[in-house]
């Protein structure tokens, strides 16, 4: 954001200030092309003054005004070649000539000619008083450019006959680049304090916030890039910047507005990265959502590559995208521990949950679910009661409180839709831990384990029902088709705990299988469903019956 303040042409150079510092000998047809040739100036027609110039010089040639005027309108131009020819007609005893060629040095790009040039002038005591004093500020601006800070603020002490306000913009930049941030932000607030004009105003503050961020002086930097923003709303480069200040805050919502006005379809994918994560901390889930979005494009506009983290982006999007969903679990065991649909033989049970997710009460990974489900014994060994009698309803709400825990709390009205169901209130709450059950596109195979507890309690029978179980294994995404088919073979280690019965626990050690179909992407969408089919041996762990035998389990996450 600094900006060195750089040489500005010299006061001769405004064009009708040379008509009236002295008389001029002119009459007649050249002074009145000379006076057309300043109007064309100041209403910017350059080529039409030139050729006013150039006609009154026809008509007087030599004359020191009619060549000096020429040789600022071709400088105006930058026909620099061509102007300093002009100007070396004029050098001789001309110290105006002479501050000329300084500048023209300046604008050259030609610093150490253009700073012997001002210091030859600056000590010239045959020069007048103004000349030197200008000559020793553009000494002052090349020595700056010539990164030589300190000699700049020693030649810039005592220097009079310019305005205060510059000397002071002059100084404030001087002292941040010779590496003094913190009294380069008193000196740039003295600037300010003067009432300077706009784009002097503008270059100040970013010169301000470049001192401050050096300083470390947070609240003067954020206060600077508010006044910029203030200033000029339009400034897309100032609202990114403030945009970053406000992260550093951690004042999201803020940040969020700044990228609102920064970004646009050119944007680099950072910012636009930076918005989303912004947005989904703010609460705004589908405006992350959008600038995830946008920053997967500018990726790939841009050729970027790094598979786990496109993928990563995609599983944002998907997951911001999500207000609702179907699950299906078709499972057979022994004994059924689904609410009110309770059996300890061998058991087939199937069931159905509808949920809705509402947008407002998603936020960073916390989120609100309510939901509807129904449940039924499809097969029991043993002459069990099977189907209609065994439908159990419930409705409820699940609340998931923290964004980096995966602890989930559920309040549920179970209703008896079947004779042999339950009518009851359950609360619950489930913790899991995993690592490797997400697709993983990038890799062939890889390690993967998860850990699941869940205890619930029965509000009218007081009873109390709890499982667990940890799995330990390797994924392999399968060669044929497109890939979004994982075969899992793990260890399983389970459990469960039932104090209506009279073997309370239960638990069993095994090995199974699971063969998941991840579906439903796109460019921006990582695979939102699955259907996975798993299959466990367990050997029971204990006396209980119901640890040990053939798991099956049949889910459709939709």
């Amino acid at each position: 954001m600094h900006r060195r303040v750089t040489g500005l042409l010299p006061a001769f150079l405004a064009g009708p200030a040379l008509l009236a510092q002295a008389p001029a000998p002119l009459d007649g047809e050249p002074y009145r092309l000379a006076e057309e040739a300043y109007r064309l100036q100041r209403n910017q027609d350059q080529n039409g003054a030139l050729h006013a110039a150039e006609s009154a010089l026809a008509l007087a040639p030599g004359h020191p005004q009619l060549l000096a005027l020429k040789r600022e309108l071709l400088f105006a131009m930058g026909r620099l070649e061509e102007a300093e020819a002009v100007n070396q007609r004029l050098l001789a005893g001309n110290a105006e000539a002479r501050l000329f060629l300084v500048y023209l040095r300046q604008r050259q790009g030609r610093l150490a000619e253009g700073l012997e040039a001002a210091g030859r002038l600056s000590a010239d005591p045959a020069a007048p008083t103004d000349i030197r004093q200008k000559s020793r500020s553009a000494l002052v601006d090349l020595l700056q450019a010539l990164g030589r800070p300190g000699e700049a603020l020693a030649a810039l002490e005592g220097l009079d006959g310019e305005p205060a306000l510059a000397n002071q913009s002059r100084r404030a930049f001087l002292v941040l680049a010779s590496g003094r941030p913190e009294a380069a932000c008193a000196e740039f607030e003295k600037a300010l304090a003067m009432g300077p004009a706009a784009e002097q105003r503008r270059t100040l503050l970013q010169g301000l916030c470049d001192a401050a961020r050096g300083a470390k002086k947070k609240d003067l930097e954020l206060k600077a890039l508010e006044a910029l923003r203030s200033d000029d709303p339009k400034d897309r480069r100032v609202a990114l910047d403030l945009a970053y200040a406000y992260l550093a805050r951690q004042r999201d919502a803020e940040a969020l507005a700044q990228f609102r006005a920064a970004l646009d379809a050119a944007s680099p994918s950072g910012p636009w990265l930076d918005a989303g994560y912004a947005a989904k901390r703010a609460g705004q889930n589908a405006e992350a959502a959008e600038c995830f979005s946008r920053g997967i494009e500018a990726r790939e506009k841009a050729g970027e590559r790094d598979p786990v983290l496109d993928f990563g982006l995609r599983r944002e999007v998907e997951g911001l995208s999500r207000n609702g969903g179907l699950v299906s679990s078709t499972a057979y065991r022994q004994g059924g521990l689904l609410p009110g649909v309770e059996s300890q033989q061998k058991v087939l049970q199937q069931g159905l949950e509808a949920y809705w997710q509402p947008e407002a009460l998603a936020r960073n990974g916390r989120m609100v679910q309510v939901f509807l489900q129904a449940f039924e014994n499809l097969y029991s060994a043993g002459a069990g009661t099977t189907g209609g009698p065994t439908l159990q309803g419930a409705v409820g709400v699940r609340v998931k409180p923290f964004s980096s825990e995966n602890l989930v709390v559920t309040a549920q009205k179970l209703i008896k839709a079947g004779r042999f169901a339950m009518d009851d209130w359950m609360f619950r709450a489930a913790y899991s831990l995993d690592r490797g059950l997400d697709l993983r596109p990038w890799q062939p195979d890889w390690n993967y384990w998860s850990f699941y507890t869940e205890g619930a309690t029965f509000a009218k029978t007081g009873q109390y029902v709890h499982q667990a179980e940890i799995r330990a294994g390797h994924a392999w995404r399968l060669p044929a088709g497109d890939g979004r088919n994982v075969l899992s073979p793990h260890l399983v280690l389970a459990g469960d705990y039932d104090n209506r019965l009279q073997e309370t626990s239960a638990g069993g050690l095994g090995a199974g299988v699971s063969l998941r179909r991840w579906f439903r992407e796109d460019r921006s969408h990582a695979p939102a469903s699955w259907v996975e089919l798993t299959v466990q041996g367990r050997s029971r762990l204990g006396s209980a019956g119901r640890g040990g035998g053939l798991f099956v389990t049949l889910t459709c996450w939709f």
